[in-house]
């Protein structure tokens, strides 16, 4: 294990189940009593030919990973935190998220949404629909109706109309973003990593759990993009990555 610290985070070198990784990581984050948001992009399970996403696993067994990890850093919340997850439907025989989403979810740790990413470039087969979407389960640690902190989000687009009840008129002229964004266009070439997220959503959450100041959680931080998210929103960060290679380059990002 290494770690890097700067005045707004900590990233650290390891695996996130580390004995050591959470040592350091619990050290660091005690003066500021927990995080309200943890929201994480891990390896799919065989989807990319990279190292880091092959496994052997089943699909039954990859999912008790995400579980352990979920288990352990859920931890780190604050209560009513939230905790975001992207994932995928996976292949026939192996489709881990959907396990992970039925079996993540307790009567401490509800599943609060499933969002969909719709993304602008489609791929697939001759014989079925195009595919454009990415999955983000949101779990809120204790009951779903109750979260630490959900500042509304809205969209850029105005509305134009006041309501569609004269009773019950709309609180803002801006449309508020549904469980659909269609607003964000992924990166198809990441310059960092071959699965990199555009930054803007992992703002989205970090807009919506947290106030300035607040510390934003990324167990699989790839290219940093939470990290620059939160540095951009005022937020300080602290950020898992096992991949040496891929850790060097998002601290040579992170530190200008």
């Amino acid at each position: 294990m290494k770690k890097v610290e700067y005045e707004d985070g900590l990233v650290i070198n390891g695996d996130c189940t580390a004995a050591d990784v959470l040592e350091a990581a619990k050290s660091w984050l005690t003066p500021y009593g927990g995080s309200p948001l943890v929201v994480t992009d891990p390896p799919y399970g065989n989807v990319v030919d990279e190292a880091w996403d092959k496994t052997k696993l089943s699909d039954v067994e990859f999912a008790d990973w995400m579980l352990q990890w979920t288990h352990v850093w859920s931890e780190f919340l604050v209560p009513g935190g939230a905790f975001y997850v992207w994932g995928g439907l996976g292949t026939q025989g192996f489709r881990p998220f959907l396990r992970y989403l039925t079996a993540a979810e307790t009567k401490d740790f509800q599943l609060a949404n499933v969002i969909t990413w719709s993304k602008k470039r489609a791929y697939g087969v001759q014989h079925n629909y195009l595919y454009t979407r990415e999955e983000l389960a949101y779990f809120i640690k204790g009951h779903a109706k109750k979260p630490h902190i959900f500042n509304v989000p809205l969209l850029d687009e105005k509305r134009g109309y006041a309501g569609y009840n004269e009773k019950y008129p709309a609180k803002s002229e801006f449309y508020r973003r549904t469980n659909v964004w269609t607003d964000v266009n992924e990166i198809f070439r990441g310059k960092v990593h071959p699965t990199q997220k555009p930054q803007r959503v992992m703002e989205i959450p970090i807009e919506v759990h947290t106030h300035p100041g607040d510390v934003v959680i990324d167990i699989f931080a790839g290219s940093g993009a939470t990290a620059h998210a939160a540095r951009k929103l005022g937020r300080k960060f602290l950020l898992v990555e096992k991949d040496p290679h891929i850790f060097d380059a998002m601290i040579q990002r992170l530190s200008g």
